[in-house]
């Protein structure tokens, strides 16, 4: 075998082609990586076993056009997890045979049992490890046996974070050189926004105020939100002038606590829940925000940091896990559990006048180390290195 041939097959049955809040998280990340392959300059040829229920939808997509991807709907009902979890166990391993597959990448946490070929697994966090009261105990366990079985089996193992690899080398000790680093992408329509009068048609039509801070992520316990709506009443003790606070982010699980505080705190007039923003208006809001502030407990990358940066928004972030990575020197960084903290913070930045003219100027910058091209090209590398490892191992079993 070539490695200039090589056939890579990619597990992409999260992947989602709607505009839809399924189509974010690990979703967005694997439609981004066959994105990013389907161009990327290296003579590989590719296969995506999509979601059966999204076929219509794949059919659709540009990604059903490239020379070099294929496409292929599991022909099982995989449209809920124990259907789909099923498939990948059972199924896929024998299809990887049947297509002669050189190397198979996982790009969520889990491989199946008994894969033929080379492997490759990304594992985006220890979230259900380091916080296993914010799952649901299925979630937990399923994560917990499957992450650890499927980063033993690994011919190499990609994760989303120097932070990510350290969580790896610690709690499951996988050995350092079996661990790559690929950070995620920032696509390239997150950058600022030069026109003020494309910024105020956009906040009208959405019934913005000329100035809003803004939270864009899932609502869930693991982003501290309780947190940062205690800190923002905090601030406006501080200044009862500051510009209104908008949530915005689908509904995860165990939501309903924060819009309980936000009544508790009678801040009902002043913190807005914008719901689901779709991935193509993204940009916009973090460009029309008076700053960004997302300070989750626990990420393994932390993307909407780096987008808020390239899209030049002044953002503030957490000082913990991934977070210092996708923010570097230009984000704010607080301890996620300083309540007060955070409230000086956010009045700092509002008082702060160069901080815009300064995260407007190096915030692109710097995310621009997160593009889709180094992406795809770190992932090329991996697969030509899993595929030379996967051969030596087989010598090696065979003498």
């Amino acid at each position: 075998m070539d490695d200039a041939t090589l056939h890579v097959a990619i597990n992409a049955q999260l992947v989602s082609f709607s505009e839809t809040y399924r189509n974010a998280g690990v979703s967005r990340y694997t439609y981004s990586l066959l994105d990013g392959l389907s161009h990327a300059n290296a003579d590989l040829h590719y296969t995506a076993f999509v979601n059966g229920h999204e076929a219509a939808a794949a059919a659709r997509s540009p990604l059903s056009a490239a020379a070099r991807l294929r496409l292929v709907p599991s022909a099982w009902p995989t449209a809920r997890p124990p259907e789909r979890i099923f498939w990948e166990q059972v199924a896929l391993p024998w299809a990887l045979r049947q297509r002669k597959v050189d190397v198979f990448h996982s790009p969520v946490n889990v491989l199946p049992r008994g894969v033929p070929c080379a492997s490759v697994v990304t594992v985006h966090d220890l979230a259900f490890i380091y916080y296993p009261h914010y799952f649901r105990p299925a979630r937990r366990l399923y994560q917990r046996v499957f992450t650890a079985e499927s980063t033993r089996a690994a011919t190499l193992v990609v994760a989303v974070s120097e932070s990510t690899k350290r969580d790896l080398v610690e709690r499951f000790h996988v050995p350092e050189e079996r661990v790559r680093v690929i950070y995620p992408a920032v696509d390239a329509d997150f950058q600022p926004v030069e026109r003020p009068d494309e910024l105020a048609r956009f906040r009208a039509e959405h019934h913005l105020p000329e100035r809003y801070l803004l939270f864009l992520g899932t609502l869930e316990p693991r982003k501290n939100l309780l947190g940062l709506v205690e800190a923002y009443a905090r601030l406006r003790a501080l200044d009862p002038l500051a510009p209104p606070l908008v949530i915005a982010g689908a509904k995860g699980w165990y939501h309903e606590a924060v819009f309980a505080r936000v009544r508790t705190l009678g801040m009902e007039e002043h913190i807005t829940f914008a719901g689901y923003i779709s991935r193509k208006e993204q940009p916009l809001w973090y460009a029309a925000a008076e700053f960004f502030v997302y300070p989750s407990f626990y990420e393994g990358f932390g993307l909407p940091v780096a987008e808020a940066l390239a899209c030049g928004t002044p953002t503030i972030t957490s000082s913990v896990s991934s977070m210092p990575e996708a923010g570097g020197s230009i984000a704010t960084l607080v301890q996620p559990g300083d309540v007060d903290g955070l409230a000086h913070a956010m009045q700092s930045a509002l008082a702060n006048t160069s901080l815009r003219e300064r995260s407007h100027r190096e915030g692109p910058r710097f995310a621009a180390r997160f593009s889709l091209a180094n992406m795809s090209a770190a992932y090329v590398e991996v697969y030509h290195d899993a595929a030379t490892l996967g051969r030596t191992r087989s010598g090696k079993r065979g003498r």
